[in-house]
């Protein structure tokens, strides 16, 4: 673990107050390739068929790489943080079950690009699916641009996408099984490699 030097803690939010615990207020939950621990990391292959398409990354956590250090209330309403293997067409789907309109988060990747041609582009986003009975109903996204490679092909951009946002009233907890979530996205403008390393929420309470 020496080797390992993404920071999952620490300075995301400020320290809590009155009689509430750290657990209580503030957490995060990472997921980690191997990578990490003497391994590589996952690989999404953007071909002819899905440029310009946002794509689900495929991530495969090392059996060591989840820390689950949600806030207790996120662990008391859902024992499983997230639902999906992360193999491609079952990605992994990060679950808001536990949190009310008082709470926030950041989203943090560690990733890498490879393109295969110059002058390109790498969008990131996190696409939300709200919980029921909501109106509109339709999914929503925060994205970014994270890449601007020009550089040259064939090399890779190192990049670690920060994504924020606060808990609004389609995505809150609703009931028990019924809250928002979101997975992680990227688009490329042309064809290319994705490298992902760790994927990381970090959480207000």
């Amino acid at each position: 673990m020496q080797a390992f030097s993404y920071p999952l803690a620490g300075g995301a939010f400020g320290g809590a107050s009155g009689s509430s615990s750290v657990e209580d207020v503030q957490g995060y939950y990472g997921l980690l390739t191997g990578f990490y621990f003497g391994g590589v990391p996952t690989e999404t292959e953007i071909d002819d068929t899905n440029v310009d398409t946002w794509v689900d990354v495929v991530f495969s956590a090392d059996p060591s790489g989840t820390f689950d250090n949600r806030p207790t209330s996120m662990k008391d309403a859902n024992a499983v943080g997230h639902a999906g293997t992360g193999a491609d067409g079952d990605p992994v789907i990060f679950s808001l079950e536990g949190l009310d309109l008082h709470s926030a988060a950041n989203f943090r990747s560690s990733m890498s690009f490879e393109p295969d041609t110059d002058e390109s582009i790498l969008e990131t986003r996190l696409l939300f699916n709200r919980h029921a009975g909501t109106s509109p109903s339709d999914d929503f996204s925060i994205e970014e641009v994270t890449l601007n490679m020009t550089q040259g092909a064939d090399i890779e951009y190192t990049a670690e996408p920060m994504l924020s946002f606060f808990v609004g009233d389609t995505i809150d907890t609703n009931g028990a099984g019924d809250a928002g979530q979101c997975r992680f996205q990227i688009k490329s403008s042309v064809e290319g490699t994705a490298y992902l390393r760790a994927l990381t929420w970090y959480i207000q309470k």
